[in-house]
């Protein structure tokens, strides 16, 4: 079986493994304050294309405004088993990629953050 491939730093992609890296289940919502991109499931199609092992969970939101029914949203995580197999398959890379991605979040305005191809 193939490693999966790991992402550009500068990428939605990376933006998206980095915090699944970190033991974080990112939500549409926390993406989206993160990186300004309204959409989590374009990345998280394009990792899981790539061979990472991610999976997903619904959970139970508040009451919509507009329909007056109940709404759910999905958060993405990587599990344990496959966090620790990564590691051992990736070793210290990992590591540096979370370092990269996270100096660059550091590193850049919100506006340019927004760069990284995000909606205003």
């Amino acid at each position: 079986m193939m490693p999966p491939k790991v992402p550009t730093v500068k990428s939605l992609e990376g933006a998206a493994l980095a915090e699944l890296l970190t033991g974080n289940r990112p939500s549409h919502l926390s993406f989206q304050g993160d990186t300004n991109c309204y959409c989590l499931r374009a990345p998280i199609f394009n990792l899981r294309e790539a061979g990472w092992p991610i999976d997903d969970c619904w959970n139970p939101g508040g009451i919509s405004r507009f329909s007056g029914r109940r709404t759910k949203y999905k958060k993405y995580f990587i599990s344990a088993e496959n966090l620790q197999a990564l590691r051992i398959c990736f070793g210290e890379r990992l590591t540096r990629f979370v370092e990269a991605v996270q100096g660059l979040n550091a590193a850049t305005t919100p506006k340019a953050t927004n760069l990284r191809g995000g909606n205003v």
